[in-house]
C-alpha cells in the first residue's frame, strides 16, 4: 500500500510502498481508509516537540471501511463503517474499567509484541504506527479496540474528525469541565480542536462563549458557525485578558487552552476570574514547562489536564454521529480543504500557516 513517511525530523513526508501484514493476529480489523484529518499533533512529531521512533506514519484521527477482521473479534464485521482513534484502550486495567479508557494503563497490550511481524514495514524492517493508527496510509492494521462502528448514514469524510478534533473539543467542554447554562468560557486558540470546544460550549447552555486566535477566518468560523458570541484578534489586541474580564464581570468561569504553548496558560490564568478554571487541551510536547504564579492559586484557581476529552469511544462517537445526522453537530463547516494523499505536504503547510480549519486527507 502507500503510505506518507516521515523518515526525518524536519523533512517532508514521502509518499512511499509499505507493506502491512498477510495474517491478522486474533484481536486485530483491517481497515481501507476512507479519510484522515491533519493535526497539531502530527506535526508535533515533525518539528520534534513530541519524540517518536522514526521512520514513522503519522495520522490519528481517521475512518474507513473494514475489509478483514481477527478470528476473535465478534463484533466487528467486513463492510462496516469504522472511526479509528488514538483513544486505544486494552480493556482491563484500572482506568478501562472505571470507564475511563482514554487513561488506559496497559496501551502495550494492544500492540504487537517484540519477536512478531510489525504492523507496517519496509523490506522488512518496521515502519513505526503514531498512535497505533498511522492513518496517513491507505490501509491501517488495527487492534480491535481502535475502532468504532459507525451508523453508515454518516460521511465518512467528516467521520474521520470525530476521532479527534471533534471528541476532543466537544468532550473537553461538555464531559471534563463540565460546563453548564450561564457560564463563561474562553477558548483560546480556533483550530479544529478550539472549534470544537467553542460548539460544545454553546451547546451545553454557556451565556459567554469568548474565542481567541490570530486568523481572521478562523474566528469567523467560530462566530458564524460554532457558537461563539465574542471572538479576539490577539493580533490586534493589546490585553486579550483584560478584554475577557470586561466581557465576562471579571473573568471567564472555564478557560481553554487549545493551542499547546505553554506561555498560553499564563494568558488563561489571567482571563478566568476567581475560583475558576483552566484546562490544558493543547499538546504541549515532551519537555515543556508551564510556569504557574502562585497568586492564581490562591485565588482559587487550578489548572488541569485533559486527554481526548475524557473520551470514552464506543460510547461517545455513535453520540456524535448521531448529533450530527440530527443536525445538532457542525462538521462541514470544520472540513477546510481536501486532499490526496500526494498533496500531504501541503497541507502540513497550511497548518503551520493557521490556513482553514482541518485538513482532509481523502483517499
Amino acid at each position: 500500500m502507500r503510505a506518507a513517511v516521515l523518515n526525518a525530523l524536519h523533512e517532508p513526508l514521502t509518499i512511499e510502498t509499505i507493506d502491512t501484514p498477510d495474517a491478522l493476529q486474533a484481536n486485530e480489523v483491517r481497515v481501507a481508509t476512507a479519510a484522515v484529518g491533519i493535526c497539531h499533533s502530527d506535526l508535533h512529531v515533525i518539528d520534534g516537540r513530541v519524540a517518536r521512533p522514526l521512520p514513522v506514519v503519522l495520522g490519528h484521527e481517521a475512518s474507513g471501511v473494514v475489509s478483514e477482521v481477527g478470528s476473535s473479534v465478534k463484533d466487528v464485521a467486513v463492510g462496516d463503517h469504522v472511526v479509528a482513534c488514538f483513544v486505544v484502550f486494552c480493556g482491563r486495567c484500572r482506568m478501562c474499567r472505571s470507564g475511563r479508557p482514554a487513561m488506559c494503563q496497559d496501551r502495550q497490550a494492544t500492540m504487537r509484541g517484540a519477536g512478531e511481524e510489525p504492523r507496517l514495514s519496509r523490506a522488512g524492517s518496521e515502519v513505526h504506527q503514531w498512535t497505533n493508527i498511522a492513518g496517513f496510509a491507505e490501509e491501517m492494521v488495527l487492534h480491535r479496540n481502535a475502532v468504532t462502528v459507525i451508523d453508515e448514514r454518516m460521511p465518512l469524510d467528516l467521520a474521520a474528525m470525530l476521532g479527534c478534533a471533534v471528541a476532543t473539543g466537544v468532550g473537553s467542554a461538555r464531559k471534563v469541565a463540565g460546563v453548564g447554562p450561564g457560564d463563561h468560557v474562553v477558548v483560546i486558540g480556533a483550530g479544529g480542536v478550539g472549534l470544537n470546544v467553542c460548539q460544545g460550549a454553546a451547546a451545553a447552555g454557556a451565556a459567554t462563549v469568548i474565542a481567541l486566535d490570530r486568523s481572521p477566518e478562523r474566528l469567523a468560523l467560530a462566530s458564524e458557525r460554532f457558537g461563539a458570541t465574542h471572538v479576539v484578534d490577539t493580533g490586534l489586541v493589546a490585553d486579550p485578558a483584560a478584554l475577557v474580564r470586561d466581557l465576562t464581570d471579571g473573568g471567564a468561569d472555564h478557560s481553554f487552552e487549545a493551542v499547546g504553548a505553554p506561555a498560553l496558560i499564563g494568558l488563561a490564568l489571567d482571563a478566568t476570574a476567581r475560583g475558576g478554571s483552566v484546562w490544558a487541551v493543547g499538546v504541549f510536547g515532551d519537555g515543556a514547562t508551564i510556569p504557574l504564579p502562585a497568586d492564581h492559586l490562591h485565588s482559587g484557581k487550578g489548572v488541569h489536564g485533559v486527554r481526548a476529552g475524557s473520551l470514552e469511544p464506543q460510547r461517545d462517537l455513535p453520540a456524535l454521529v448521531a448529533d450530527h445526522l440530527a443536525g445538532r453537530l457542525e462538521l462541514e463547516a470544520l472540513a477546510g480543504r481536501r486532499i490526496a494523499l500526494d498533496e500531504i505536504n501541503d497541507g502540513i503547510a497550511d497548518l503551520v500557516a493557521g490556513v482553514g480549519a482541518r485538513t482532509l486527507v481523502v483517499f
